[in-house]
């Protein structure tokens, strides 16, 4: 654990480094200044942590806090998106201009997403905790959790398939309490798949899900990320279905306008720039914590802006929330939904498959080689942890939790991949849970804010999944493989409205591929739309696109001649960089150059 890795730093070393460290502060806090010098100048880069080290208590809590403040939206917004579209389903029960009933209803049900809100922040920090550590099962060869810098939050790739559930339960004549109590209790009896997924020996995961294919998954998260990023930076992803001067996006404090309006591209911008400055001018340190001042400068200019008298930030929610919370405050009656079994399953397999990609990129990030006894247990590990944390979740009344993505950009980032960063993000989390001040403070942070960091972060994502596509040689074949996962992956991630199931009067669009019949079973429907969200998730169809080519194309010999081209292009590019490359970096590059 990090205190006792502070606790031994304080017994052998003093109380100073501890606290904030035998580091060369001095380094660290110098500010970079590159235009002012004539000759050409290369800055030593900031220092890098490893997955093992030992941090002092000030740098664990500073880079924490920044991976806490960037899962915070991840964690939030399922509930409370989920809990406006399934309201959206039924305005006869929660549109509030119906009268004083609906408006009631509907002020419950707001009151239960902001305690999921908290819940779900717990139950993230208790997770992420679990996650980086490495915890031996006794009288067995499997571990829980993965050692490194994997955080834990609530799965966002449920956003499509939860309504659907909670729809079809309500439909039948259960509120909504009801119903999430009955998607709670299914979620409880299927996340054992992904636990017995977790048992598969490595040899034959790997076999099925090389690096390459991996990084088609990180990838396409990524990429389908980066899109979410982008409808937060615009207003927020309620409007941006639809974006027009009507539909306006709430989120954004007092400020209602429609999808990519100025002032909202304008805040998101001003994040952008901060990165951009901290990236050119800052010191080492604050370009280790450039995710902190980027979301705390930007929040700070929307607080100062107005437009046309209406602010941006706005402490309503502050004000009217607790001051403490925990879980169990709101209780549900656990059930279980027969029909939603089928797709509930076939989303605990993306959701391995998704954990597999991201735990690579974290060791890709860490730099450690995804290759070896060490690199199975962790996979092992991550995917164990991902359902033991999800039966938790359940448990604590709060959606599925997973191996978060957005994470390994601020590994690349920052760093920093030690696992005390993580106990210091486990921590945070739950102080913003248990005090509903804080989260509530979270969820008054502008969409528009939110959306500049996170769309850059998320981009990085993309990056990590490139590396791992060309962590060996692309042949031939690796390049076929690829390039019709991303095809699919990619086009839907574009125009997902082809194999989109719809619902409730759109369930039955004539240009679906499997349109609903209303003489289908229940069963048969829940299949349906199970097969359908699935086929519709990038990261899933690009995967399963890729796993299938992998596993039925023949290998091809190696063609010498293009090995020799290649050898001989290397040996010229490292010529080049014994004259070119800064001494620093040419040891660091030959040292990375032969440990793959």
């Amino acid at each position: 654990m990090a205190s006792s890795s502070i606790y031994q730093t304080w017994k052998t070393q003093g109380l100073k480094a501890a606290l904030i460290g035998d580091y060369d502060w001095k380094f660290l806090c110098t500010p970079r200044f590159p235009f002012c010098k004539k000759e050409k100048h290369a800055y030593e880069p900031p220092p890098f942590y490893a997955h093992d080290e030992s941090l002092s208590l000030t740098v664990s809590v500073m880079i924490g806090l920044q991976h806490a403040l960037t899962m915070s939206t991840n964690i939030i917004t399922p509930a409370l998106l989920i809990f406006n579209v399934v309201m959206s389903y039924f305005p006869e029960l929660y549109d509030s201009s119906l009268g004083a009933e609906q408006a009631a209803n509907r002020q419950r049900a707001t009151d239960v997403a902001q305690y999921l809100v908290s819940a779900s922040l717990i139950c993230s920090g208790i997770g992420t905790m679990m996650q980086v550590s490495t915890i031996p099962i006794p009288f067995t060869k499997y571990q829980l959790g993965t050692g490194v810098l994997s955080t834990m939050g609530t799965a966002n790739q449920y956003n499509a398939i939860f309504p659907v559930i909670l729809y079809d339960i309500m439909s039948r004549g259960y509120d909504i309490e009801e119903a999430w109590g009955k998607l709670l209790g299914t979620i409880m009896v299927c996340v054992w798949l992904e636990a017995f997924i977790s048992l598969i020996p490595y040899k034959i995961l790997n076999r099925i899900c090389p690096p390459y294919v991996l990084g088609v998954t990180v990838m396409l998260i990524g990429v389908q990320l980066t899109g979410a990023g982008i409808r937060f930076w615009g207003g927020g992803a309620g409007c941006s279905g639809n974006p027009s001067a009507t539909n306006l996006c709430p989120g954004n404090g007092e400020v209602m306008l429609g999808f990519g309006s100025a002032p909202y591209i304008a805040l998101g911008f001003s994040v952008f720039l901060i990165f951009l400055f901290i990236e050119v001018f800052g010191s080492p340190f604050f370009r280790n914590t450039m995710v902190i001042w980027g979301l705390l400068g930007g929040y700070a200019i929307a607080a100062m802006a107005t437009y046309e008298g209406q602010h941006f930030v706005t402490g309503d929610r502050m004000r009217d929330s607790d001051v403490f919370t925990f879980l169990w405050v709101e209780r549900f009656p656990i059930g279980i939904h027969g029909p939603a079994i089928i797709p509930m399953l076939i989303a605990f397999i993306v959701t391995a498959m998704e954990t597999f990609g991201d735990i690579t990129a974290t060791e890709h990030a860490s730099r450690l080689r995804p290759e070896g006894e060490a690199h199975s247990k962790r996979i092992q590990g991550g995917l164990l942890g991902d359902a033991v944390a999800t039966f938790f979740a359940a448990l604590g009344t709060t959606p599925p939790n997973t191996t978060l993505s957005q994470n390994n950009g601020i590994v690349s980032l920052t760093r920093c991949a030690s696992t005390s960063a993580g106990y210091a993000c486990g921590f945070w989390l739950l102080i913003f849970g248990v005090i509903a001040k804080v989260g509530a403070w979270i969820l008054s942070i502008p969409n528009c804010v939110l959306g500049g960091a996170l769309t850059f972060l998320f981009a990085n994502i993309i990056l990590s999944g490139i590396k791992l596509i060309g962590f060996y040689r692309i042949d031939r074949r690796t390049h076929y493989i690829v390039a019709a996962s991303l095809a699919l992956g990619v086009g839907t991630a574009l125009v997902p409205a082809f194999s989109s199931p719809g619902i409730g009067a759109s369930a039955a669009r004539p240009n679906q591929w499997w349109p609903y019949d209303p003489s289908m079973s229940d069963a048969l429907d829940s299949f349906r739309v199970g097969i359908m969200i699935a086929i519709n998730t990038p990261y899933f169809i690009g995967s399963i696109t890729a796993i299938i080519l992998n596993l039925i194309i023949p290998m091809d010999l190696i063609d010498d001649e293009e090995l020799l081209v290649e050898e001989e292009w290397q040996k010229e590019e490292k010529e080049e960089d014994v004259s070119e490359t800064v001494p620093h970096e040419k040891d660091l590059k030959e040292t990375w150059d032969d440990k793959v």
